[in-house]
């Protein structure tokens, strides 16, 4: 027995040594925990406290580094990482807290009446077929207030408005909404962020204040120029990807194409990101380093390729501003420069330490980025990648240097290879932030990448730096061949049979599993990774065996959805909107498009589940009665066996001294709720309670 604790002491002494070379990959772990918990966890802590909190820390690692170099006892070498570790995740906590505080925008509390508004024209896009307009306005005054709003506009008539002119303009205003149920998405927290006041649509023609006092080219301008080019040279429906290809506005992409794209794992090719930017950055670089390859005076006696790393790093700059310098497009620009930079200083360009400096870099500088799946799902493909690449990067030098007839193929099989590793390391994220899984994505993706990569992308490069001396137009069609191709294979693979998996949302439990599993399967070296990938496959098949019932109940009470995916059953009290049903459904594992007819009189109710009459429903779930109550002259049979009544109208809540009572004012002050029905209890969730308050 001794001589097996030994082996056991020596094993796991050997797998955390086995550590000491990668413990900075775990900095980006602590400062992403500390900012998820931020945004998860209401109250707020003082910057006070933080501030005193981070200098504690910083006070015990000095005297944990002081001791532990006087002694190298292992206890002060645990304190400092111990401290340090807490000192990130206190960091991550207090940079979330300091970025909320700085933006500050005034957002909109409720829907407001028909306004009259005046402000400046921040940007204007086509879409719809250029039959409609979307425009930002900012500098609008209402109350005192500065606010900068996004209209749906079919009143911007002509051409001639410009960026930086001011506009009035009679517009119906919306407070940008919060999550439909708990846990869903929060528009509101997204535009807080980017400092969207509200949402509308105009109701009538816009009327010129003054021309922009600069006529000088702006972005916008650009983006103008080259969406009027494809525009000319395209068909409408290849011109609005080509558009979104290269400036990273995708308005006027048809809802169809977008939702086949979706379908067919090619969502992904719409977003600008690490993708786009990498092979913008990969076209420059090869093209001009061939080009300076056939110089031999360059190439035999300068560093022509450190010329070409230089180069991309510009022009992926420019695209990156061509594109608005989105989150996801300024990450992947700092991720594809580091790689650059790397070839410059003659340092490694793929490894996870580039990695880690970009995700702290994104932190820093957007911390709310972290919550959302443009980070994890980029950061989660690159790094699994890398972790491939360096275990078979042996195998794949090996095979370029001594066999190099069989190149073609063993690209093939990388690029298949590749595919698979990246879907992989997304699928459950995807899951964890869709709900949905595209079964054929590795097929769509092998077809549409070599495509993308080769055709559409560098014809779009060529294409727009070739505008100014108009020898643009040819690069256009070979741009419009390579999209029509991509369009039909995303057209082909969503009419496969089971081509879009939908699955419910993970628990919270489930959902740290994969989370943490995910990151000590990359991260860790050594055989206990493993534990990692054990975390996750449990996690995985917890969410599809397991299944809670749950009652969601709208922010209006004008929809109350009962669910109970173990029984496949779904009764829907009331009327819900689309947005409401692609939401609650998708979170459940249902395809939206799933037809629920409401539950008049109980027609469709089972007895098994409850019975319904004009005035009230009574529902059973588990061992937990709950009443629908409808009508206020019911209310007095309402509470009789009844351990939850939810009224459509004002009831106190001492009215039924022995049930849980939520009415029309609880909804109204709390949001949405959602009631998951345990084995024995059950439990009450509101979105006031699970999101930050903005």
């Amino acid at each position: 027995m001794a001589i097996k604790s030994q082996s056991v002491k020596a094993f796991l002494l050997k797998e955390i040594a086995a550590q000491r070379k990668t413990l900075f990959l775990w900095a980006p772990v602590a400062v992403g925990v500390g900012i998820v918990t931020y945004f998860t966890w209401e109250p707020t802590i003082p910057f006070i406290i933080l501030a005193a909190m981070i200098l504690l820390c910083a006070f015990v690692v000095a005297i944990s580094v002081h001791f532990y170099k006087r002694g190298g006892k292992a206890v002060w070498l645990v304190t400092l990482l111990l401290m340090m570790t807490v000192g990130l995740f206190i960091s991550g906590y207090a940079l979330s807290h300091l970025r909320t505080t700085l933006i500050n925008t005034n957002l909109l509390q409720d829907d407001m009446p028909p306004v009259l508004i005046e402000g400046s024209i921040e940007k204007i896009v086509n879409f719809d077929g250029a039959k409609a307009k979307r425009v930002i306005i900012k500098d609008i005054d209402i109350d005192g207030k500065n606010y900068r709003v996004r209209l749906k506009t079919y009143h911007f008539k002509g051409e001639e408005w410009a960026v930086g002119d001011r506009v009035k303009v009679k517009a119906k205003l919306i407070a940008p909404g919060g999550p439909v149920m708990p846990g869903g998405f929060d528009f509101r927290r997204k535009a807080y962020y980017e400092g969207l006041s509200a949402v509308g649509y105009t109701l009538a023609n816009a009327q010129l204040v003054e021309k922009g006092k600069s006529r000088d080219i702006t972005v916008e301008h650009i983006r103008k120029i080259i969406g009027d080019k494809i525009y000319s040279a395209m068909q409408p429906r290849y011109a609005a990807v080509a558009h979104a290809l290269l400036t990273g506005e995708r308005a006027g992409i048809k809802n169809s194409d977008t939702e086949n794209f979706r379908i067919s794992g090619l969502a992904h090719l719409l977003a600008i990101s690490g993708l786009h930017i990498g092979m913008v950055a990969g076209c420059v670089f090869f093209f001009l380093r061939l080009a300076l390859v056939c110089i031999p005076g360059l190439a035999l006696h300068y560093p022509i390729k450190k010329w070409a790393a230089s180069c991309a790093i510009f022009i992926a700059f420019l695209y990156m501003i061509l594109a608005g310098a989105t989150v996801p497009t300024v990450r992947a620009f700092i991720m594809t420069s580091l790689v650059l930079l790397a070839i410059i200083l003659d340092r490694s360009a793929l490894n996870l330490r580039l990695v880690a400096i970009a995700a702290l870099f994104v932190m820093i500088t957007t911390p709310e980025a972290v919550i959302g799946p443009s980070f994890v799902l980029s950061f989660s493909a690159v790094t699994a990648l890398i972790v491939f690449y360096e275990v078979g990067r042996r195998w794949i030098v090996t095979a370029a240097a001594y066999k190099p007839l069989l190149r073609p193929f063993y690209y093939f099989l990388g690029v298949i290879i590749t595919s698979l590793v990246a879907t992989a390391a997304t699928a459950p994220f995807s899951i964890m932030f869709f709900n949905r899984f595209a079964v054929y994505a590795l097929v769509s993706n092998i077809a549409a990448m070599p495509l993308m990569a080769f055709i559409v992308m560098p014809a779009g490069l060529i294409g727009t730096l070739m505008i100014p001396i108009g020898m643009d137009s040819h690069f256009w069609v070979i741009m419009q061949w390579g999209i029509q191709h991509i369009l039909n294979i995303a057209d082909h693979v969503s009419l496969y049979p089971f081509a879009s998996l939908y699955l419910q949302n993970f628990s919270s439990l489930e959902t740290v599993m994969i989370s943490f599993g995910f990151i000590i399967f990359v991260l860790w070296k050594g055989y206990l990774r493993l534990i990692g990938l054990g975390l996750m496959i449990i996690a995985l098949i917890s969410s599809l065996l397991f299944s809670t019932p749950a009652l969601i109940i709208s922010d209006d009470m004008k929809a109350i959805l009962y669910v109970d995916k173990n029984e496949d059953n779904l009764y829907l009290f009331g009327k819900m909107n689309g947005y409401q049903k692609s939401n609650w459904l998708g979170s459940y594992g249902y395809n939206p498009t799933v037809d629920i007819p409401s539950q008049y009189h109980g027609d469709n109710l089972p007895a098994s589940v409850g019975t319904c009459d004009d005035y009230m429903c009574r529902l059973n779930t588990n061992s937990t009665r709950v009443t629908l109550l409808f009508n206020p002259m019911k209310k007095g049979e309402a509470c009789y066996k009844s351990d939850i009544v939810i009224a459509s109208f004002p009831l106190k809540h001492d009215y039924c001294p022995t049930a849980n009572v939520i009415d029309r004012f609880d909804v109204w002050r709390k949001g949405a709720m959602t009631i998951l029905f345990h084995q024995s209890d059950y439990t009450i969730r509101t979105t006031s309670e699970t999101i930050r308050h903005y």
